[in-house]
């Protein structure tokens, strides 16, 4: 699909047919569910995309190409969190449109980094730490398992 994205006339609803095939393809299975409307929300005709066709195909076209470059195959072996990073961002994206009902459970990485660094003035050690969402979650795990 990338190889092709740039000459694809077509991109925007071949794009479509390939989302709704990856989730007709879970029907029946286990995942189901899991996959079921994960691509509902992306509009490949969106305006915002682009004004005319030509600018909606070359804004897909960019955005295949630059997950084309991420090489997952690495991962492990990779320093950055390419797939931390993406959630974060999604999650901020969400926190910021969802408002109150949403942002109060987001906490921006640079917020956090300077509250470790206010809390570790003139210390070398750390003996505890209070995390309230793990004590809260620990209760839920434990009925599931």
């Amino acid at each position: 699909m990338v190889k092709t994205a740039k000459d694809n006339e077509n991109l925007n609803t071949d794009l479509d047919k390939i989302f709704k095939a990856i989730e007709g393809s879970a029907v029946g299975f286990k995942s189901e569910n899991d996959i079921k409307g994960l691509f509902e929300d992306i509009d490949t005709k969106s305006n915002r995309l682009g004004g005319t066709v030509e600018e909606k195909h070359k804004r897909l076209t960019d955005i295949l190409t630059g997950i084309a470059s991420i090489n997952f195959d690495d991962f492990k072996d990779n320093d950055i969190d390419a797939f931390g990073d993406a959630y974060e961002y999604l999650i901020s994206n969400y926190a910021s449109n969802a408002g109150k009902s949403g942002g109060e459970f987001f906490t921006p990485q640079t917020v956090s980094k300077l509250l470790a660094r206010l809390v570790m003035v003139g210390k070398t050690n750390i003996n505890k730490v209070y995390e309230i969402t793990l004590q809260e979650m620990i209760p839920s795990l434990l009925a599931v398992a």
